[in-house]
């Protein structure tokens, strides 16, 4: 009997230790916004409700980071030269999105609003820049994919309507 509680005891212990946090996020609420200067580009980010400041400690090989908009680590091995690089937010939307262009671009942008089925929803062509505002008004709750393309290049993101 001694034997099975202790062999009961171990294997509630050992569940409880294997159990580990990755990552979790609690609000995806915020704004982002890409700033130019002679320094170089940065990406800022701003969450909305934040309490307390947002910073990283790292001990060791273990990481804490504070703050609801928690970045993840990019590897970057290279890329096809023909993908455009785009960040698209905010993702999940309501009413539009806004799309930010990481390289300057000399050819229009054409864009392309996709359901889940395929079926083309909307087509705009805009002049090149580095940000458009994309009002996405009147579509219904659901999954659709953005396509953006000027001359050669071209990039895909799925988008999410609340």
């Amino acid at each position: 009997m001694k034997i099975v509680i202790l062999l009961f005891s171990l294997s509630i212990v050992q569940g409880i230790q294997a159990q580990q946090l990755k990552r979790q996020m609690l609000s995806a609420a915020g704004s982002s916004q890409l700033v130019t200067n002679v320094a170089g580009s940065y990406f800022i980010q701003q969450s909305i409700g934040q309490h307390s400041v947002i910073g990283t400690y790292t001990v060791d090989s273990q990481m804490l980071r504070q703050g609801y908009i928690q970045p993840l680590p990019a590897i970057v091995l290279g890329g096809n030269p023909n993908d455009l690089e785009i960040v698209v937010f905010p993702n999940p939307f309501t009413e539009g999105v806004v799309v930010n262009l990481e390289q300057g671009l000399e050819n229009d942008i054409k864009v392309e609003l996709f359901d889940a089925s395929g079926r083309l929803i909307k087509s705009d062509t805009y002049d090149a820049t580095n940000q458009l505002t994309l009002p996405l008004t009147g579509l219904s709750q659901g999954s659709y994919f953005l396509q953006l393309s000027s001359g050669r290049q071209q990039a895909v993101k799925q988008l999410l309507k609340l």
